[in-house]
């Protein structure tokens, strides 16, 4: 029986930016998620090549109801992995390549999906299939040059770099017309979490709500 909460497109792109936990024990579920969301961040994805991945996407829905926050799911890779992640109840999937076979499933599900892509042709295709955006992975392999190159003869498709994207390296891509991002290891210092220190992750995810928030205030002062 899926349960999946309907999904905030509006609150989604007021805020961009998607923590990603790969990796995370359940009992750090609770705690990540609470400073994840105090630091301004509203979405977050467990990817489904964690152990117990499942249980993690229930906890982080029991932890943030009653927040704005979004539970997604990350490295669905296959239909049987789609079918957990939304049993859990994820109210959006994230892929590591642009598979056929779930975005079908996304689409038939009306869940929606952020595809992974490397090439023009696969960023175009994930437009034209309804993604809400092209995931670009690995992003660190491409650079903000990338993204500003595909932008120009295509502005009207959303792309979210992934990989590696520090606060600084955010603010190029955004410069360069990045949309939306995935956040991983820059957002969670390995320190941090091995220390339990959860006011650097509320802080880490702080930092990258304000930078985004600078930029997208700047941009609409702009004439």
């Amino acid at each position: 029986m899926r349960n999946n909460a309907p999904f905030d497109t509006v609150a989604f792109w007021e805020m961009p930016l998607i923590a990603i936990m790969r990796g995370f024990s359940l009992e750090t579920v609770e705690p990540v998620v609470e400073a994840v969301g105090k630091g301004g961040l509203r979405a977050l994805e467990i990817t489904m090549n964690t152990e117990g991945a499942e249980a993690q996407i229930k906890r982080a829905i029991e932890v943030s109801k009653g927040t704005d926050m979004q539970i997604g799911a990350g490295t669905v890779t296959s239909i049987e992995r789609f079918e957990m992640a939304v049993t859990a109840g994820a109210s959006f999937i994230v892929t590591p390549n642009l598979n056929a076979q779930v975005i079908q499933c996304c689409r038939e599900s009306e869940i929606p999906f952020i595809p992974g892509t490397f090439t023009p042709t696969e960023i175009f295709r994930a437009h034209e299939v309804g993604a809400l955006a092209a995931k670009i992975f690995p992003a660190d392999g491409l650079g903000a040059s990338f993204i500003k190159a595909i932008k120009a003869p295509l502005p009207q498709i959303r792309v979210a770099p992934t990989g590696g994207v520090t606060v600084d390296l955010m603010r190029t891509y955004l410069q360069a017309g990045a949309n939306a991002f995935g956040l991983g290891s820059p957002l969670f210092p390995r320190a941090a979490i091995e220390a339990r220190d959860w006011k650097v992750i509320e802080a880490s995810a702080q930092s990258f709500q304000k930078a985004f928030t600078q930029f997208a205030q700047q941009k609409e002062s702009k004439p």
